[in-house]
């Protein structure tokens, strides 16, 4: 799958655990079709994340997923949630059932 055919989906959850060696984001595209994307690194240490901004409220979604880009192991998501860049060794773009 091309990572710009989720830009404009709907931002369904976003989730890094703990330790910050795991990024999540599910997204649900105009079809209904769900897409998992996850960054993580490969040795196990900690991602590095910026937020740009942040602004995540009590809702069913949170909100478009408006840019999305890979540029040198670098993940960038913009959208109405804020924006993120995430430094990984491996990203995932996976359906969901």
């Amino acid at each position: 799958m091309d990572i710009r055919e989720l830009e404009e989906s709907r931002v369904l959850s976003i989730a890094v655990d703990q330790a910050h060696r795991y990024f999540e984001m599910v997204v649900s595209l105009d079809d209904g079709t769900r897409i998992k994307l996850m960054a993580w690194n490969t040795d196990g240490t900690e991602l590095t994340i910026k937020f740009g901004a942040l602004d995540v409220k009590n809702s069913r979604e949170l909100g478009e997923l408006e840019g999305i880009n890979i540029v040198d192991s670098v993940l960038f998501l913009e959208g109405d949630f804020g924006d993120l860049t995430i430094r990984s060794t491996s990203i995932s773009i996976e359906k969901l059932m």
